[in-house]
């Protein structure tokens, strides 16, 4: 991988889009608002858990890589119009009692979402922010700001002070009663599709380029409206452009989609971009990890979220430890780099502390930067990196882990929360 200056400028980038660490207390929910703690006042937090509505309505229906480009070039350049969409989903464009969660959520979660999406907050008379939200992947904007204020009023508003009040700040990219900030992207890449809110800096400027993949739940849920985590904007952020894998559920298991991922993936590299990431979450990250063993060369690194493939605890999940064993061992010692995210009371993990130490191992033998996040605390279950929480402790070190010299990329076991290295 190529390093230089731009390094520097990428994390500076990055972190000055991340507010300042908050407590972990209380984790983000991805579905429904986080409960009362017996004999506390949920509302005395400074940020109650935010929750995220995806949908699942049904979406529309061995290569020769070339060298990659110089490595002058450099992302974002502020003359293109980054500068303004940063702006506009930043601190600065919240109320006064908004707080860092909802900096978090607004500036880095809701640019995961898919169209059509809102953004809403609810208010207390005061002008504190305490709660917010957004939906995703709606079949209209009307639909995306009816369902958000619909969840604010019947749920944020429940136990909040009096006089709280339900806001729409965005609906898709544009905030309210404005214009939009940008175009929503539609590019695709062989079966690759742009992330639609994300910006797009182009193979040319790009530090690289990710591609997202998300999970599997199963034929009856559809996740190609499932929100990228917040840790992939803060990545846009610093120059890398995101891409997603989106499949149907009706053909999204292993054989139907990592043949796909072995013809397309080199796609990519051939169109210019530097640097290739592979991102997922659950089935997501484990097929990225299979896809990285089986063909090194097309990946500089991977980031796998929770990587399972054998369903819930005690259903079939007999093999999963010796299967995530094998899939590690397809590494070669020299690349590509890789991070793996693991939580505790993942319903979907086998034996988190089995797989815990295998990472150990295998990052202890490689000379490629391995990362292992399992984050302690309340950052918990399957969908653990959702959280305002992971994003906010752990987005540098893994931008650190793509981009930093071998010699200071992070290794090993990171529990608590990590900077730059």
């Amino acid at each position: 991988m190529q390093h230089g200056p731009a390094m520097k400028r990428a994390l500076l980038a990055m972190m000055l889009s991340l507010p300042m660490l908050a407590p972990l207390g209380a984790a983000a929910q991805r579905s429904q608002p986080q409960a009362a703690v017996p004999g506390a006042n949920p509302w005395s937090e400074p940020e109650p858990s935010p929750s995220v509505e995806p949908t699942t309505r049904p979406a529309p229906g061995t290569a020769t890589l070339p060298a990659p480009p110089p490595a002058s070039r450099d992302a974002p350049s502020p003359s293109d119009g980054f500068e303004a969409y940063r702006a506009a989903f930043s601190a600065a464009t919240l109320p006064a009692g908004a707080g860092a969660r909802s900096v978090t959520g607004w500036s880095l979660h809701y640019r995961g979402a898919l169209p059509h999406a809102a953004f809403v907050i609810a208010a207390a008379p005061n002008g504190r922010v305490v709660r917010w939200r957004f939906v995703s992947g709606r079949a209209s904007p009307e639909a995306a700001r009816r369902d958000a204020m619909t969840l604010c009023e019947t749920q944020d508003r429940a136990n909040a002070p009096e006089g709280t009040a339900c806001r729409i700040l965005a609906s898709d990219l544009a905030p309210e009663g404005q214009a939009a900030v940008m175009a929503t992207r539609t590019e695709t890449l062989g079966a690759f599709r742009a992330s639609p809110f994300h910006w797009r800096h182009g193979p040319e400027r790009a530090a690289g380029v990710l591609l997202w993949s998300h999970g599997y739940g199963g034929r009856e849920v559809d996740s190609r409206a499932a929100p990228a985590p917040g840790f992939v904007s803060a990545l846009n952020d610093a120059g890398w452009d995101v891409f997603r894998f989106d499949r149907s559920p009706l053909e999204d298991d292993l054989a139907a989609t990592l043949p796909r991922l072995l013809r397309e993936v080199p796609r990519l590299r051939a169109a210019g971009y530097r640097r290739v990431a592979l991102g997922g979450q659950s089935g997501g990250a484990w097929q990225s990890l299979l896809l990285a063993g089986a063909m090194p060369e097309a990946v500089d690194a991977v980031i796998a979220v929770a990587p399972a493939a054998h369903g819930a605890q005690s259903a079939g999940q007999g093999a999963a430890v010796d299967d995530f064993r094998r899939a590690l061992a397809g590494f070669p010692d020299a690349r590509p780099r890789l991070a793996i995210a693991l939580f505790d009371e993942d319903p979907f993990d086998p034996d988190v502390a089995a797989r815990t130490s295998l990472v150990e191992t295998i990052a202890a033998r490689r000379t490629a930067p391995t990362l292992l996040l399992r984050p302690s605390g309340n950052i918990r279950g399957h969908g653990g990196a959702s959280e305002v929480g992971f994003t906010q402790a752990f987005s540098a070190c893994l931008l650190t882990l793509l981009m930093a010299p071998d010699a200071a990329a992070p290794r090993g076991l990171r529990r608590a929360p990590c900077g730059g290295g």
